[in-house]
C-alpha cells in the first residue's frame, strides 16, 4: 500500500472518529449572521493567498482553492447581506479568486465541453458554462479572457462599472457557429461579459475536509454565469441584489490587440493581397431583430479608426437592444469603383444569407455611416449611376464597348449601380463630395504615383485600350484612377457622383469639420473644406470643431448619430 493511500484511508478514519465525537455532542446554537459572515471572508482570504501559491508552482489544485475561495465570498454576502462592509470585502476577494480560478483552468485545460472542470482526479465535477442574455451557445465559446486588456490610444475611455462579479472577454468562435457569421466574422470576435460563479446555498464542511483543507472539499453546486452587463444589472446572492460588475470597451480593446494595423498597406497594396483584401465584418455575432449599422473607413486608414465610436455607442442600451455595428475593410488606395463593387457584393450577400426568406424587417432598415472616401462609398450604395459613371470612364456608349464577355461583366460591375433597397439611411462624415485640393498638390500626386494597380483591373484596362482604340477617356487609357485621382475637384468621376442623387427612401445626413480657415476663404478641417462636405439632399447637417481624422471622434459627432439612430427607429419601428 502507498504512502498517499496510507494518508487517505488515516484521514478519513480521522474524520470518522471526529463526526461520531460530534455527534454525542448537543447542537451548537446558530452563529449570528455577521461573526458568520466575517469568518467566510477569512477563510476566503486564507483560501485565496493559498490558491496564488499553488498557481506560481503550477499545481493543477490551484483552482480548486480559487473554487472554494469564491463560495467562501459567495456565502459571506448570502449570510449578511445587509453589511455593506461585508459586501465591498466579499467582492474584492470573490473578483480575485474568479480571476485565478479563470486562469487556473485555462492554463490546465480544465475549460472545455461547455464547462469548466473542478476536483481531484478520477471525480472531476462539470460547472456548466451559461451565456446569459449573450445570444451564444456556451460551444462557441473558444476562451474567457479574465486580464485586463491593455489602453489602444485608439479609444479615448473606457466604460466601467463596479459591482459584484468579474468583467471579461468571451472570444467567439465563429465556425461552431456556421453560416454567415462563420463567414463574415474578423480575425478575433470579442463579446462583453460578466462573470459569476454561482452557488445555490452556503456548503458545510465535513470533519475531513475541515482537518485536510480546501483541496479535498466536497464541491457545492455551482454555474458559471457569462452574463451580458448591458441586458443584466444585477446579481442575485439570497436576499442580496448587488450590481453587476461590468467592463464594456474590453472586447473592443481585445479585439484591437488581436487587429494589424493595416490602413497604410491598404493604402498602396492592390486588391487581394493578405490583409488588404475587401471585405465585410461583423463585430458580433448576428441576432435576427436588429438592425445593422454599417461603418465605412477612409483614405489611408482601416476598421480600427471606428472603434471609438462603437465602444460610445455600446454604452448607450438603446443601440445595444436594436443595432449591431459591422465594419468594412478595404484597400484604400486603388481602385474605388472596385471597392465600391465589393462593398455592394458583400452586403447583398449577408442580407441574402442572414434572411434568404426576408422575414427579417430589420434587415430592410440598414445604415451606412462613411467617413471622408468612405461616405462616396455609402453614397455609390444609394444612387442610380444610370450611366453617368460611364460616361466619365468613356466616350463610347457601353453597348458598344468590344471586350470578351468575362471582362465586359466586372466593367459593368464597376460602372453601373442600382441603389440596394435594403439599404434606407446613409451618413456622411467629412466626406469630400466635391474633393479636396490636398488631392491636387504636390504631395497628392506623389501618394498617387505610388499607389500600384490592381492586376486584374489593369490586365481589363489594357485589353479595352488594345481593342476599343480611343474609347477610354485619358485618364482611364493610363491607368485605373487611384482613391487620390478620384479625389481631385477636376475628376471626372467625382463630379459625376457628386450630380447624382439617393434613392428616394434614404435619409441622408452630413456631418462636417470645420476647425480650420480653408486655403479658398471658407472653412475646413484641414483636408476637406465644408463647402465640399456640404450636401443640398441632406436631412440634417451639424459642424464639429475638429480636424479630419477626428471628426468621427468629437463627442457633437456621437451625440448626432446617437440622435441619427434615435430619428431611425421612430421612422421604421424597433
Amino acid at each position: 500500500m502507498n504512502r498517499w493511500l496510507m494518508n487517505r484511508l488515516w484521514l478519513v478514519l480521522v474524520g470518522a472518529c471526529t463526526a461520531a465525537e460530534a455527534a454525542s455532542l448537543p447542537p451548537a446554537p446558530p452563529e449570528e449572521p455577521l461573526p458568520a459572515a466575517q469568518r467566510s471572508l477569512r477563510k476566503a482570504e486564507e483560501y485565496l493567498g493559498a490558491s496564488c501559491e499553488m498557481l506560481r508552482d503550477g499545481r493543477r489544485y490551484a483552482m480548486d482553492g480559487y473554487y472554494v475561495a469564491c463560495q467562501e465570498a459567495w456565502n459571506a454576502v448570502q449570510t449578511c447581506p445587509e453589511s455593506p462592509e461585508v459586501l465591498c470585502r466579499a467582492s474584492e476577494l470573490y473578483a480575485d479568486a474568479l480571476a485565478g480560478f479563470l486562469e487556473a483552468a485555462t492554463r490546465h485545460g480544465r475549460i472545455c465541453d461547455g464547462g469548466a472542470w473542478v476536483g481531484p482526479p478520477g471525480r472531476l465535477v462539470k460547472v456548466p458554462l451559461v451565456p446569459k442574455a449573450l445570444a451564444l451557445p456556451p460551444e462557441a465559446i473558444a476562451s474567457i479572457e479574465p486580464q485586463a486588456q491593455n489602453r489602444d490610444k485608439r479609444i479615448a475611455r473606457r466604460h466601467l462599472r463596479d459591482g459584484f462579479g468579474l468583467p471579461v472577454v468571451v472570444r467567439v468562435d465563429p465556425r461552431r457557429l456556421g453560416g454567415p457569421d462563420e463567414r463574415f466574422a474578423p480575425d478575433r470576435q470579442s463579446l462583453a461579459a460578466t462573470a459569476v460563479l454561482r452557488f445555490d446555498m452556503p456548503g458545510g464542511e465535513n470533519a475531513v475536509e475541515k482537518f485536510a483543507g480546501p483541496v479535498y472539499r466536497d464541491h457545492a453546486a455551482a454555474v458559471l454565469d457569462l452574463a451580458n452587463p448591458v441586458e443584466i444589472a444585477a446579481v442575485k446572492i439570497g436576499p442580496a441584489r448587488p450590481h453587476l460588475a461590468a467592463d464594456l470597451s474590453a472586447p473592443l480593446l481585445d479585439m484591437l490587440a488581436g487587429t494589424p494595423r493595416t490602413g497604410i498597406e491598404g493604402f498602396f497594396q492592390p486588391f487581394g493581397l493578405t490583409d488588404t483584401r475587401p471585405r465585410l465584418e461583423f463585430l458580433e455575432p448576428h441576432q435576427p431583430g436588429r438592425i445593422p449599422v454599417v461603418f465605412i473607413h477612409g483614405l489611408a486608414s482601416d476598421e480600427g479608426t471606428w472603434f471609438d465610436l462603437v465602444n460610445e455607442l455600446r454604452a448607450w442600451p438603446e443601440f445595444h437592444r436594436c443595432y449591431e455595428p459591422w465594419v468594412f475593410h478595404y484597400p484604400t488606395g486603388s481602385s474605388f469603383l472596385q471597392a465600391a463593387a465589393n462593398l455592394r457584393r458583400e452586403l447583398t450577400e449577408a442580407i441574402a444569407a442572414l434572411d434568404p426568406q426576408g422575414r427579417d424587417p430589420a434587415l430592410q432598415k440598414l445604415v451606412l455611416v462613411g467617413h471622408s472616401m468612405g461616405g462616396l462609398h455609402a453614397k455609390m450604395m444609394v444612387v442610380d449611376s444610370g450611366t453617368a459613371i460611364w460616361d466619365s470612364i468613356a466616350t463610347v456608349p457601353f453597348d458598344q464597348l468590344r471586350l470578351p464577355a468575362p471582362s465586359r461583366a466586372i466593367v459593368e460591375r464597376l460602372a453601373f449601380f442600382k441603389p440596394l433597397p435594403f439599404v434606407k439611411r446613409v451618413v456622411f462624415i467629412a466626406t469630400p463630395h466635391k474633393g479636396s485640393v490636398l488631392a491636387s498638390l504636390g504631395v497628392g500626386r506623389l501618394a498617387s504615383l505610388a499607389v500600384r494597380e490592381p492586376a486584374d483591373i489593369g490586365a481589363i484596362r489594357e485589353q479595352a485600350v488594345a481593342m476599343n482604340p480611343g474609347a477610354l477617356r485619358p485618364e482611364y487609357a493610363r491607368r485605373v484612377p487611384t482613391t487620390v485621382d478620384l479625389l481631385r475637384p477636376s475628376s471626372p468621376t467625382l463630379q459625376s457622383l457628386e450630380r447624382l442623387r439617393p434613392a428616394c427612401w434614404v435619409g441622408a445626413h452630413s456631418i462636417v469639420g470645420d476647425i480650420h480657415p480653408s486655403l479658398t476663404g471658407g472653412r475646413d478641417d484641414c483636408v476637406v473644406a465644408v463647402e465640399s462636405a456640404h450636401t443640398p439632399y441632406a436631412i440634417s447637417e451639424i459642424c464639429v470643431p475638429a480636424k479630419h481624422t477626428k471628426v468621427h471622434h468629437h463627442p457633437l459627432a456621437v451625440a448626432e448619430l446617437q440622435r441619427i439612430l434615435r430619428q431611425h427607429l421612430a421612422e421604421f419601428g424597433r
